[in-house]
């Protein structure tokens, strides 16, 4: 059977869960069922502060009583250790997920070299490399301070700047400045992990004060 809700329906009644733990509750009251394909949950309403509201069975595709509320309630007394465990680690992956994407995001914001501010996006950080390889070997080959034409061209060798403005370097100094740029990388890196490895994890993850300067 087909069994659909509306708003003011007696399911508001059901426990204070989301849905992917509704959905988790329900896999393990009646194992064979999937959702999607048997039955349909979601939310009502959406409260202050974008908090869900408890989740509902919106739709019911199977030749089973719809489970009323205090049926769901009496199936979450019975199997709360499970779906505790699930909502734990559910958010746990969703927080490890989102200190990797404030960690990129760092990253890739920019990182000071000698007081000025340089962009260090993916494709900055390979042209950096590149270019830091580059000054390596100048170096070996016998490149000099000051000498700002090691790389060979016939003008100074210089790097773009995030307020666009040009600095010249020689090997050296490009060398320190792909350092530089490797160190920032490895400091957000590591401080990610160290986020991570915290129990438990701080919610205020995303704030300077956990990430390098």
């Amino acid at each position: 059977m087909v069994e659909t809700i509306s708003p003011d329906s007696s399911n508001a009644l059901n426990p204070d869960i989301d849905r992917d733990a509704l959905e988790y509750l329900l896999s393990l009251e009646f194992p064979d069922l999937k959702p999607g394909r048997d039955f349909l949950a979601g939310h009502l309403e959406r409260r202050s502060g974008g908090r869900l509201g408890s989740a509902v069975i919106l739709e019911w595709h199977v030749d089973v009583e719809f489970p009323s509320p205090d049926d769901l309630h009496a199936m979450l007394d019975t199997h709360r250790v499970a779906v505790d465990a699930f909502i734990r680690d559910r958010d746990i992956r969703t927080m490890l997920i989102a200190i990797d994407a404030e960690r990129d995001r760092r990253i890739a914001a920019g990182f000071v070299f000698r007081g000025i501010l340089y962009q260090s996006r993916a494709e900055d950080r390979e042209n950096i490399a590149g270019a830091a390889t580059a000054a390596l070997g100048a170096m070996i080959n016998g490149a000099e301070a000051d000498d700002y034409r090691w790389h060979g061209g016939d003008s100074d060798f210089v790097w773009i700047a995030a307020d666009n403005s040009t600095n010249r370097m020689d090997a050296a100094t490009m060398y320190a400045f792909g350092q530089a740029a490797l160190a920032h990388k490895q400091a957000h890196i590591f401080a990610a992990r160290a986020l991570k490895d915290l129990s438990p994890i701080p919610t205020d993850f995303a704030a300077d004060r956990h990430w390098p300067e």
